[in-house]
């Protein structure tokens, strides 16, 4: 099984060097990254680097601003990395005009997204599972009043009071990937160390083909050492 992680989870060492952070990372384990920004790198040396330590850019977190601000390079760069997933991390909804904007721009850019050989998502909090401001379920509209896929993070569904396993099945063939992230309803957590379904929801995954991405914010200190926690519960499950 091949897991993921989503590279915001070490951004203090990416701030610094991002290809030792990549080496560390595939020798933790893990065979997939998911970019939050490339501090500067150039898309012809990510790629390079991924190459070199035997890693898949298995999507990327990249929001609305670079393609209401430069398209063409936006896209261009994404394509160049071998992208497939181009992932909307966070968007306004607390009112139903900011909803309505973010889901006009969600069905602007998915086709374009698409003919460039990749796929519009977007990826949840808890906020977009509970009533906004004007009583409207964000994920729900977003379900509806798109075609897009999504980005589905386990503890926010969780933390919004919902069963993760109910949520993605509900959701089905609409969920193109998984972040894996544990927690308590206070805080976050390494793998294994909290509350959420994590055991149930990594079995739901393999019987789904679903790809798994870990997701996790610790204080610099302890990025890289939570990130070796992580892979290796998943390895745990495994045996």
């Amino acid at each position: 099984m091949k897991y993921g992680i989503q590279l915001y989870s070490v951004k203090g060492h990416m701030m610094t060097d991002v290809k030792e952070t990549l080496r560390q990372i595939a020798e933790m384990g893990y065979e997939m990254v998911e970019p939050a920004g490339f501090f500067e790198t150039s898309a012809e040396d990510f790629k390079a680097w991924c190459d070199e330590f035997g890693l898949e850019v298995c999507g990327s977190h990249a929001g609305f601003k670079g393609l209401d601000e430069a398209l063409e390079e936006t896209i261009a760069y994404h394509k160049t990395i071998g992208c497939p997933l181009y992932i909307i991390p966070s968007a306004p909804i607390k009112t139903k005009a900011d909803l309505d904007t973010t889901i006009d721009k969600l069905n602007k850019y998915e086709p374009i997204i698409k003919a460039a050989g990749m796929e519009l998502m977007f990826h949840n909090h808890h906020r977009e599972f509970l009533p906004n401001e004007d009583g409207v379920i964000a994920h729900v509209e977003m379900q509806k009043r798109t075609n897009i896929k999504f980005e589905i993070d386990v503890y926010w569904v969780y933390r919004a009071g919902l069963n993760p396993i109910y949520v993605l099945e509900s959701l089905k063939d609409r969920v193109a990937c998984l972040h894996l992230k544990d927690g308590t309803m206070e805080h976050g957590a390494p793998l294994g160390q909290g509350t959420a379904p994590i055991a149930e929801v990594v079995a739901w995954a393999k019987k789904n083909n679903v790809p798994m991405v870990v997701e996790n914010e610790p204080v610099e200190d302890r990025q890289m050492p939570e990130a070796k926690m992580c892979i290796d519960y998943l390895k745990c499950l495994e045996a």
